[in-house]
């Protein structure tokens, strides 16, 4: 009966058994995550003199050096598509899912006998360095993954959302969970409006639990992590903390118990 108020994973059981299984796919290609969480800080964001892409590209570069890939991963960073504005009448705009250009795109493209890695944002996340850091972080997952020797659990079928993880094993999981669902308000040119978007592919709620798991390997406390989390999603991460220590009391462990054979994942 206890067991009927004890903390509840935001996830259920099959999730948490994926996540796991990705967390131990990701160390033994990759090795030990990140070793901080990385934070919404001038510590790891200075501010930058610039604007327009050249302001986006210092914002990527320092991303790159905290996710560790500021050296040996070379690639191209530019300016995609960008958001449909729709008109809704007495130049009230709204902006959602249906009218958003992607995120952000990792691609590999060959030209005379080279290969270049090109990483693309979209220009209406230009002021919203959260959202864009989040990006950055997710696309560097792919590219991370892209050096893998083996598939990963279920395989790269589901690759999108081993990605996510994969942000979150670089650092960026605040980000992340921060940036998955925003409605917001703008104002620009005269025109205002309000605007809608999902980012990334895990759930809110899976996106906290791999960031409770990640300070967990690090040996640190997942609750360090709640005050740069958006208010409604401390609650989340709260009960992930307490429902992982009470199934998972040594998450090493509990990772490296898992059998990636039942994943497809030698």
């Amino acid at each position: 009966m206890l067991s009927l108020f004890g903390a509840k994973l935001p996830i259920d059981d099959e999730e948490l058994e994926w996540q796991l299984a990705t967390w131990k796919w990701l160390i033994r290609e990759f090795g030990p995550p990140r070793d901080a969480l990385v934070l919404p800080s001038p510590a790891f964001f200075p501010p930058s003199q610039n604007k327009g892409h050249a302001r986006v590209a210092d914002l990527f570069a320092h991303v790159k050096a905290a996710a560790g890939m500021a050296e040996g991963w070379p690639c191209e960073l530019r300016a995609g598509a960008a958001d449909r504005p729709i008109l809704a009448g007495n130049s009230l705009l709204l902006r959602h899912e249906g009218a958003s250009a992607p995120c952000g795109t990792f691609s590999v493209r060959s030209a005379d006998g080279a290969q270049t890695v090109v990483i693309t944002y979209n220009p209406s996340l230009a002021d919203d360095p959260t959202a864009l850091i989040a990006t950055f972080g997710h696309e560097l997952g792919h590219y991370l993954m892209s050096a893998a020797r083996s598939d990963p659990p279920g395989g790269w079928a589901l690759h999108e959302l081993h990605t996510d993880i994969a942000g979150i094993y670089l650092g960026f999981g605040l980000f992340l969970a921060n940036s998955a669902r925003n409605f917001s308000q703008f104002q620009s040119g005269g025109e205002a409006g309000w605007s809608a978007r999902s980012q990334g592919y895990l759930s809110e709620g899976a996106l906290v639990t791999g960031v409770a798991i990640f300070q967990r390997l690090g040996g640190r406390d997942p609750m360090e992590a709640v005050p740069y989390l958006k208010d409604y999603l401390q609650k989340d991460l709260r009960n992930a903390a307490k429902a992982l220590a009470k199934r998972c009391p040594d998450m090493a462990a509990a990772v490296e118990a898992v059998d990636l054979a039942e994943y497809g994942t030698g």
